[in-house]
């Protein structure tokens, strides 16, 4: 407070300019100090902040930067010579992408059993052979199909033969073990095309035998291919009629180089080819007969030896009911000892394959065939006349299951049926008067089965019932030649 007289003392605050000329804010003029104070600690502390952010950003860019330089030391300190750390691990790396490369290149461009395949097996393995069919559905069979060297036979033959040896040559599994193939012959059923295959084992073939070339695995790699759009515009050929089997050596081999193979086509109802031995066959070299009949016919085949012309006295003849020389499929077999002797023989269907293996180094000149057609007979029916035949019913193979067949013959009240039973071989036992259930063949009442050598029964009456009844798969025939006689016997049984 000032004394009288003294001016009063009057406090003049000085008002600093703004940095930029302009007036300082009212607030901080109107503001009590210590508040002056805290606005500033805390703007202040607000700036410090925005400049930390950037800060700790640089600290860790520059530890970044200080590992780096330090790791860089590391790859680049050299190992030996002038090799340093990276170059190590970079040739590392490269081997490594290498051996990968390699690896794969080689799995693709070699099988994984390579190793175990010697180059050398197609001409040293031993050969294992296999004979088949299939069905062209679409086509029609001519004479000249049953010619090989006809125009027509190689225009059908050549394009399955090719599809055949393309196939299993590609096949991944069999191309290594596949040798050959071809088309041989062709016969009735629409068109049926007979092919053979070859292959090569090796030493140890029981797996692979039971694996990779058994008849299934070799069958179902055909059909898969036949169902390829490609292979039916080839060839129309029905995947589901292929068939397959294991042959013998000596045939396939005369299939391959044509030499004592003859194809036979009949297309009269009698035919006979005397003095065998002057067809263009060598001793000791088994002869094939590829006999096709007409459609609609079975084949009935008279084969005579006179011993009179000659002294063999071991040649083995047999007779099969298709073109492949099979157990299931063998009609008759026999060995011929020195005696004349006459073989007659039926076999339902219109295909029969006859072979002479003559042992001894003999000819075949004391042999002559006589072929006669017979018409194929319903499954069952009317008998007419006083003398006459019927065979066993021509089926497919897969048709012999279910078969019931009854003839019935009814001749003058005063006559009686006299039956020649030839060429009798159904399943069962061949005893006489044994059970017959599966496949039989029934005459007034009594069952017969197995196999009989040639016999005769005599109806009880003038009227006659035949039945025959089959459930089984295998092959069978028969030929029944029944004719009126006035015979006064007592039974049944021929004298």
């Amino acid at each position: 407070m000032a004394g009288p007289g003294e001016l009063p003392l009057i406090q003049i605050h000085n008002r600093p300019e703004p940095a930029d000329g302009g007036e300082q804010s009212p607030r901080l003029l109107d503001s009590q100090p210590g508040q002056a104070t805290h606005h500033l600690l805390e703007h202040g502390t607000q700036s410090a902040g925005v400049t930390q952010q950037p800060q700790g950003k640089t600290r860790q860019l520059r530890s970044l930067i200080q590992q780096y330089i330090c790791n860089k030391d590391i790859y680049n300190k050299i190992v030996f010579w002038r090799c340093k750390v990276w170059m190590c691990l970079l040739a590392v790396v490269v081997l490594i992408i290498t051996l990968v490369f390699a690896v794969i290149i080689g799995i693709r461009a070699t099988p994984l059993d390579d190793e175990f395949i010697n180059p050398n097996l197609k001409i040293q393995g031993a050969p294992r052979y296999y004979v088949g069919s299939m069905r062209l559905p679409r086509g029609s069979f001519t004479p000249e199909l049953a010619t090989p060297q006809s125009r027509i036979f190689s225009s059908l033959a050549n394009p399955l033969k090719t599809m055949l040896q393309q196939l299993y040559r590609q096949s991944p599994a069999l191309g290594y073990y596949f040798v050959d193939s071809d088309v041989f012959s062709f016969s009735n059923g629409s068109i049926i095309a007979h092919y053979w295959l070859q292959f090569a084992l090796p030493k140890e073939a029981e797996l692979l035998i039971r694996y990779t070339l058994s008849i299934e695995v070799l069958i179902n790699v055909l059909r898969q291919h036949l169902h390829t759009a490609g292979v039916r515009r080839l060839a129309e050929v029905d995947p589901s009629s292929v068939t397959l089997q294991v042959a013998n050596e000596e045939y396939v081999r005369s299939l391959k180089t044509g030499q004592c193979v003859f194809h036979i086509l009949l297309q009269s109802r009698k035919q006979t080819f005397d003095s065998l031995g002057l067809v263009n066959c060598s001793r000791n070299s088994s002869n094939y007969w590829l006999v096709q009949g007409m459609s609609g016919y079975s084949i009935k085949a008279d084969i005579t030896w006179m011993a009179a012309r000659s002294v063999c006295s071991d040649v083995e003849v047999a007779t099969y009911s298709s073109w492949f020389p099979d157990i299931e499929q063998t009609v008759s077999k026999f060995i011929q000892t020195g005696h004349a002797f006459t073989s007659e023989l039926v076999v339902s269907g219109s295909v029969l394959l006859v072979t002479f293996n003559p042992r001894a180094g003999c000819e075949l000149s004391q042999y002559s065939i006589t072929f006669l057609q017979v018409p194929e007979t319903d499954c069952g029916g009317v008998l007419v006349g006083t003398n006459g035949s019927f065979v066993f019913p021509s089926y497919s193979n897969d048709l012999l299951e279910g078969i019931n067949c009854t003839w019935n013959l009814k001749l003058q009240e005063h006559l009686r049926a006299k039956l020649i039973f030839k060429d009798f071989r159904l399943d069962g036992s061949p005893n006489i008067g044994a059970s017959c259930v599966a496949d039989y063949l029934e005459v007034d009442g009594q069952r017969f089965c197995g196999e009989h050598q040639q016999f005769c029964l005599y109806s009880k009456g003038s009227s006659l019932q035949i039945k025959y009844h089959s459930n089984q798969t295998r092959t069978k025939s028969f030929t029944v030649d029944y004719m009126a006689t006035t015979d006064d016997v007592t039974g049944s049984q021929c004298h």
